[in-house]
């Protein structure tokens, strides 16, 4: 009898022992499982967190993002070519003018590309003799485009409306604020002078207040006969 009691107390032992060895098999397996899917469930909300944030501002609908505009350069003398592009954009004073400025793109992508068959040939040649090959090429682009402003809120737009009728009754006009433009100031003297040169140029095809800027985006350029050197 002391032998089957000692027998039926080992099994019953060990059957403990299984028992809770299954159990805290279980507990360490959900944690192991559940840890990677919450630090995946946290990166994933922390992905969608910072998206915003990183999200690039849209182009407003004053702006027009033309084809990009290609030249070559060809210096007769040395027989040197340059292939170059132009990222050019352009911003209407107001969404009005938008289709009046499409309507006459053609024309205005012409007297662009007069501009810089001529700058573009003198710089070509300036290039070609003061540099060596390989060290001929650069490229250029444009500042980040800025982030549009909040929406103004009712107690503001309540003012301009109180303004606007106070200076009605005064016989006065209030000038509306031109449209968000995303074009910060160009730091580079030699870009900006060339924004400015294709603006007039542009303006010359279109009525007066039409054309608000003309936006070097970017620029690249290729010297195949350097390529060929190498």
């Amino acid at each position: 009898m002391l032998a089957r009691r000692s027998n039926r107390s080992n099994v019953n032992r060990l059957w403990d022992t299984a028992f809770w060895a299954m159990i805290s098999l279980a507990l360490f397996a959900f944690v192991s499982l559940s840890g990677p899917a919450l630090a995946s469930s946290e990166k994933t909300d922390a992905k969608e967190s910072e998206e915003p944030a990183n999200a690039e501002p849209e182009i407003p609908e004053t702006v027009i993002v033309p084809d990009p505009v290609s030249l070559t350069v060809l210096l007769p003398k040395s027989g040197a070519i340059r292939q170059i592009v132009f990222h050019i954009w352009l911003e209407a004073q107001s969404r009005e003018a938008v289709p009046l400025i499409e309507h006459n793109l053609p024309k205005i992508i012409n007297g662009f590309l007069v501009d810089l068959q001529r700058l573009m040939y003198r710089d070509t040649k300036q290039r070609f003799e003061t540099r060596p090959a390989g060290k001929r090429s650069f490229k250029y682009s444009g500042p980040a485009l800025l982030p549009p402003p909040p929406p103004k809120t009712e107690e503001e737009l309540a003012a301009e409306a109180e303004a606007i009728e106070a200076a009605k009754e005064k016989g006065e006009e209030i000038v509306p604020e031109p449209p968000f433009s995303p074009f910060a100031p160009v730091a580079d003297r030699y870009f900006a002078a060339l924004q400015n040169k294709l603006l007039r140029t542009g303006q010359s095809f279109l009525p007066p207040d039409t054309l608000r800027s003309v936006q070097v985006r970017m620029f690249y350029d290729h010297w195949p006969g350097d390529a060929q050197k190498r």
